[in-house]
């Protein structure tokens, strides 16, 4: 900025006149609150003059730092990496973070005669007792897995030192010959796919006539340091050898969503490689991120030297510890994971909301040694592009081999795996896929299930590798994209057969009732 300093004094001569006018009135919100965000949603910050000015002034303080910080002539890595310290900052400095500048602070000591305070310390002291030490998302204690989450009818057939497989009881007279397998990511529980039964991925596949198996990773400690993408890759084969079993069949539709599509996608190269991709009757790979080109914005926080001292801190515990990247993922969106439970928990005093969602979210997992290493490895070096540039069992893989027929999501506004660098899959393949672009963030475009009239998707034919260029071609379609998904995987699957008496077989008999034990695992 120093060497050209034009631009900044430009939005700092902008910034001056805009606060003139809010003082003097002319730039005043509307008593509909127009010009706030949410977080002014309490009727006092439009309709008193004095919240309303120290509400306007601070958006447009954050509004004119950010678009410095966006013009600023830098690379994206450093770029990102200021927007991270800004972006923690200005949310850190809202004046609705401050029980003397918050209205809905004061009606609360009044309301409750100061319980408010009393029961929000209670919640503060609660909350720093917890691993990660952040201000609790959701009321745990609404939450029973098995009854409220994860409730849908199931056997836990196959269990190995990593996973867990369930079997999902059909509720349909006839299901599909060719059954999916669905695969998480190894570093979030299962179930959001199966949240609560009325808004339920797994039961509303059931009810479409999809015979469906899911993997449930177990949550690693120190015994499961050394397993890494061999391990899980080799997991999910015998996953597949299993459902053919179970089910008679010779192929599966695999998916896999976030860092279950990126293992999805080294087993499918892995039985490409060795002659075997006949079993996978399609391929799905929702809201991952393969090409780490540039990557996702938290790539501009991973160099060698970070990423030595985080596989070190790993290797001394025995795992990458959960609470350690709650902290990190709150750090990124700021707003939503530390400052609005603030707000909630201890200045209002209030208990957090009580979302099977939020509950997920807040289950964490712990990450393997070797899974994590081998994972930072991959996005320093892109190896996954890059032939033979990673082995599984001892093979290595080009997933330009995999041919089968492909279906890439991304999400809208997931900024965890963005969409354009979900985009950046298909140049992976060997044959061109379908995408689609989901409305909504990382976990909602999962969780919400085919029928939801809240949802939409943008779908286009794919002509090459420009994320742009297939947006301005694609067309919004209403209703979420696991509509279209069933309707493409229905192409792809040859018809139906009665629906099984029983669940597993001879060989793989149900070793327990669904969700199982892995996805209670918590570990401190």
């Amino acid at each position: 900025m120093l060497r050209n300093p034009a631009p900044p004094a430009r939005s700092l001569v902008g910034l001056a006149l805009r606060l003139g006018a809010i003082g003097w009135g002319s730039g005043a919100a509307s008593t509909a609150g127009e010009g706030l965000d949410r977080r002014f949603a309490d009727p006092a910050w439009a309709g008193n003059p004095l919240l309303n000015r120290i509400a306007l002034s601070y958006l447009a303080y954050c509004h004119t730092t950010l678009g410095i910080l966006q013009d600023v002539d830098v690379d994206w890595r450093t770029r990102e990496r200021l927007r991270l310290l800004a972006d923690n900052l200005l949310a850190a400095a809202s004046p609705t973070n401050n029980l003397l500048s918050n209205p809905a602070g004061w009606k609360r000591i009044i309301d409750t005669s100061g319980g408010n305070l009393r029961a929000g310390l209670a919640n503060l002291v609660h909350d720093l007792r917890s691993p990660a030490k952040l201000p609790a998302s959701v009321d745990k204690s609404a939450f029973t897995l098995g009854k409220d989450l994860a409730a849908t009818p199931g056997k836990v057939v196959r269990r190995s030192r990593l996973y867990e497989l369930i079997e999902y009881q059909p509720v349909t007279q006839s299901v599909d010959v060719v059954p999916v397998v669905m695969i998480a990511s190894p570093v979030n529980k299962y179930y959001l796919l199966d949240l609560e039964p009325g808004g339920s991925v797994i039961r509303a596949e059931l009810e479409r006539g999809r015979r469906v198996f899911v993997v449930s990773w177990v949550n690693p400690d120190e015994s499961h340091a050394g397993a890494g993408f061999d391990a899980y890759a080799a997991g999910i084969v015998e996953v597949l050898e299993t459902v053919a079993e179970i089910a008679e069949t010779e192929a599966a539709h695999l998916l896999g969503l976030c860092g279950g599509g990126q293992l999805v996608l080294l087993a499918a190269a892995y039985l490409a490689a060795i002659g075997r991709q006949h079993e996978l009757a399609t391929l799905t790979i929702g809201i991952a991120v393969a090409d780490y080109a540039r990557g996702p914005a938290t790539m501009a926080f991973l160099d060698r030297r970070t990423a030595d001292k985080a596989i070190e801190r790993a290797t001394a515990r025995g795992y990458f510890d959960a609470a350690e990247s709650a902290r990190a993922f709150a750090l990124i969106r700021p707003e939503e994971g530390i400052w609005a439970n603030v707000v909630n928990d201890y200045l209002l005093g209030r208990k957090p909301p009580a979302m099977g969602l939020l509950y997920w979210a807040a289950d964490q997992t712990n990450m393997t040694t070797r899974f994590g290493r081998d994972s930072i490895e991959a996005a320093l070096g892109n190896t996954l592009t890059k032939p033979g540039g990673v082995s599984v069992l001892g093979v290595p893989i080009d997933t330009r081999q995999i041919t089968v027929d492909s279906y890439v999501l991304g999400g809208s506004t997931d900024h965890i795996s963005p969409w354009r660098d979900c985009f950046g899959t298909l140049a992976m393949l060997g044959r061109t896929p379908a995408f689609v672009l989901a409305r909504g963030g990382h976990a909602i475009v999962v969780s919400r299930p085919p029928g939801s009239t809240r949802s939409s998707h943008r779908t286009g034919k794919v002509t090459g590798t420009d994320p742009e260029e297939w947006l301005a071609n694609s067309s919004e379609n209403p209703g979420s994209w696991w509509d279209h998904w069933n309707h493409w995987i229905e192409e792809h699957t040859p018809g139906k057969r009665p629906a099984p008496p029983r669940l597993g077989s001879d060989s793989h008999p149900p070793l327990g009732d669904a969700p199982g034990d892995y996805v209670r695992r918590i570990l401190g």
